[in-house]
C-alpha cells in the first residue's frame, strides 16, 4: 500500500500538466498548485546560521521551485543573500534555471538547455557577462550550493525512477542511482549518487517519526536526508561539515 500511494504521488507531480491542459488552456493566466512550501533552519556546529524559504508550485505545463537563502557570510558585507528559481518540464527535464546573489556582492546566472548542451549566462561581481557551455542534456539536474529544497526534488526523481518491485510484490527495492548535475554557482558540472538506506524511527520536533532515510553521495561529504510519509524533506545532516538542516514547523 505504501508503494502504491507513493507511485500515485509521483504520478501527480509528473503528469498533472497533461491531465489539466485542456481545462487550463482556456484561461489567460495559468494557475498553480502548491506542492510544498516552508522554511529550513540551517545550523553549523549547533548554532543557527541561516534560513531557506521555499515554494514548489505546479503549473499546467511546468513546475517551479523558488528559494530565498539568508546565511551569515563571515564577511564584512554582512549576510549572504541568494535566490533561485528552477523550472522543470513534466518529464523532469530542465526548462530554465535562474540564480541571483544580492549580498555581499551582486552576481547572477541563467541556465538554458538545448538538446545536448546546457548554456549558462553569467554576470560577475564586476558586471562582466560571460557564457559557458556544458555537455549535459536537459535531464541533468541543477544542484546549486545552499539551496536545500532542490535536494528534495532530486529525491522525488530518485524515488519515482529507482523503485524495483520487492520480493513481497508490495514494496520497493531501491537501487543506487547516478545523476549528472550542474552547479552554476561554482561554474562546474559533476555527478552524484543517491541511495536509499532504511526506514528510521527518528525523534524530530519533539515526537517520534517514521522517516525514509536516503543518502546523496558526492566527491565531498555524504548528505543524509530524511523524508516523511508525504515525501516532504524534514532533515538533512552533513556530519563531516558539522551541518544540519531542519524544517521549521508552521
Amino acid at each position: 500500500m505504501m508503494r502504491r500511494n507513493f507511485v500515485l504521488f509521483a504520478a501527480f507531480l509528473l503528469l498533472v500538466p497533461a491531465l489539466f491542459a485542456g481545462k487550463k488552456a482556456a484561461e489567460n493566466k495559468p494557475t498553480a498548485t502548491t506542492v510544498d512550501e516552508g522554511t529550513f533552519a540551517i545550523f553549523q556546529n549547533g548554532q543557527q546560521v541561516g534560513t531557506e524559504t521555499f515554494t514548489i508550485r505546479q503549473f499546467p505545463a511546468y513546475s517551479v521551485t523558488s528559494s530565498q537563502v539568508r546565511l551569515e557570510s563571515g564577511q564584512a558585507g554582512g549576510m549572504l543573500q541568494q535566490s533561485s528559481e528552477l523550472t522543470l518540464l513534466p518529464d523532469g527535464s530542465l526548462s530554465r534555471y535562474k540564480w541571483e546573489q544580492t549580498s555581499p556582492a551582486r552576481r547572477s546566472a541563467i541556465v538554458e538547455p538545448s538538446e545536448q548542451v546546457l548554456t549558462m549566462h553569467s554576470i560577475a561581481e564586476n558586471g562582466k557577462a560571460t557564457d559557458h557551455s556544458f555537455f549535459l542534456s536537459p535531464q541533468a539536474f541543477i544542484l546549486d550550493d545552499y539551496f536545500f529544497v532542490t535536494r528534495e526534488v532530486l529525491l522525488w526523481r530518485y524515488l519515482a525512477n529507482a523503485c524495483k518491485p520487492g520480493t513481497s510484490g508490495d514494496s520497493c527495492d531501491y537501487i543506487r542511482a547516478r545523476f549528472p548535475v550542474l552547479i552554476p554557482r561554482r561554474n562546474t558540472s559533476d555527478e552524484v549518487y543517491v541511495e536509499f538506506k532504511s526506514y528510521d524511527d527518528t525523534p524530530l520536533n519533539g515526537r517520534p517519526q517514521h522517516l525514509r532515510h536516503l543518502v546523496i553521495q558526492t566527491d565531498g561529504p555524504d548528505w543524509h536526508l530524511w523524508l516523511d510519509a508525504n515525501q516532504k524533506l524534514l532533515r538533512i545532516s552533513i556530519p563531516d561539515a558539522h551541518t544540519e538542516v531542519l524544517r521549521q514547523e508552521k
